[in-house]
């Protein structure tokens, strides 16, 4: 459904009807979706100023950035293989490309990521580590391990378990934060392992919460895990690729909870399920969204079914992590047991990062498109027994 402003004439509204055509790939079960919601739970619209102001454009930003070169003249120049965000950091993690590859949707490849992260289950991902034979972690700044699922059991089963996962980490030399220091993911964003452009993995479903901050995170289950700290290698093949744009801004008193739960209520019919996720909108749309609320929906993502869900670098991130960087110097708080938070968090980094942010390119492919209008949102319960 095309939302086409007051004053338009008839000739401009027939164009902007035809590239939202030609442009909105949707696919006829998720438009089915979203008009089921609508005929049981109408909703009342309002005019946004991004709307208001929408008669200066030819379509959703989304569409001008897929729009092939030769359709809209605005768009620039495409590079030689238009790839997307999470095409374009897979790409700088692949091991062994032949030259002139650039990876896309459905390529198998050899991934070394920038970090792995393990939780209690450090202990058995140890024990699969030692049976085929490793002794020495390839990489010890590869690893992290958190302590955070089981903290309140003082039982000595999960005591010993403990103490072997803090002696493994000591005697190999990686990061590690004991229970009680923070929840594993927080502690990977906010101590700069999940890094902006770069790729990082966990033995844990919701690793998917690193794209909050541009960091491209995907879980691995506990065998694939002890590959990478006996090789630093594992192997990937790179999802469907789905992309989700915003529009209107976020109404005050709603929360990113709040738009993950109606993400997965509304397209509630697997659409997403296998798929990485990019979410993308204007910048007034995504100046809505903080940090806190846009790790909130990444993390989530895992429930929709997704594999990751990957947020814009922007200028929202670039402020959040200047704070970050002035913390780290001013107050270091960083485990007794890891590296200093400051090897990871400085203002020079900072400047080469945003010197050069990635994007994904004009024209690039994605299995589809979906589109939420955040401004037609209300606080949202789900229930019973699931976000759907």
């Amino acid at each position: 459904m095309a939302l086409i402003p007051i004053g338009r004439t008839l000739a401009q509204t027939a164009r902007l009807q035809r590239v939202v055509s030609l442009h909105l790939h949707v696919s006829p079960r998720v438009a089915i979706c979203a008009n089921r919601h609508l005929y049981h739970r109408p909703r009342h619209y309002t005019i946004t100023p991004l709307l208001y102001h929408a008669e200066h454009f030819d379509a959703f930003p989304s569409q001008l950035a897929s729009a092939p070169p030769d359709f809209l003249p605005k768009a620039s120049a495409p590079s030689p293989v238009p790839q997307t965000l999470t095409e374009k950091i897979v790409q700088r993690y692949s091991q062994g490309l032949a030259e002139g590859k650039f990876v896309k949707s459905g390529d198998y490849v050899t991934l070394a990521p920038q970090h792995c992260m393990t939780h209690d289950n450090s202990w058995p991902v140890a024990t699969k580590f030692m049976s085929i034979g490793a002794t020495k972690i390839h990489d010890p700044k590869q690893i992290v391990m958190t302590l955070d699922h089981d903290v309140q059991n003082r039982s000595e089963k999960n005591l010993t378990k403990y103490r072997q996962i803090e002696e493994f980490a000591k005697k190999q030399g990686v990061d590690f934060y004991p229970a009680g220091r923070g929840i594993g993911h927080q502690i990977m964003v906010e101590e700069g392992y999940a890094w902006p452009g770069t790729l990082a993995v966990a033995s844990d479903s919701h690793t998917n919460m690193y794209g909050g901050v541009g960091c491209l995170g995907t879980p691995v289950v506990r065998t694939d895990a002890a590959s990478i700290w006996a090789t630093g290698r594992t192997w990937w093949q790179i999802p469907p690729i789905a992309k989700v744009t915003f529009i209107g801004v976020l109404p005050v008193g709603v929360t990113g909870k709040d738009v993950i739960v109606a993400l997965c209520g509304l397209f509630n019919n697997d659409e997403v399920l296998n798929h990485a996720i990019e979410f993308t909108g204007s910048p007034e749309t995504l100046d809505s969204l903080p940090i806190d609320d846009r790790l909130a929906i990444a993390n989530m993502t895992t429930e929709w079914g997704a594999l990751s869900g990957l947020f814009p670098i922007d200028s929202i991130l670039q402020g959040w992590l200047r704070a970050k960087a002035t913390e780290a110097h001013l107050y270091p708080s960083n485990s007794a047991t890891s590296s200093s938070t400051t090897s990871r968090f400085s203002h020079d980094k900072l400047d080469d990062l945003f010197a050069r942010p990635l994007t994904a390119d004009k024209g690039a492919t994605y299995a589809k498109e979906l589109f939420l209008d955040l401004s037609t949102l209300s606080p949202y319960v789900s229930g019973p027994n699931s976000v759907k």
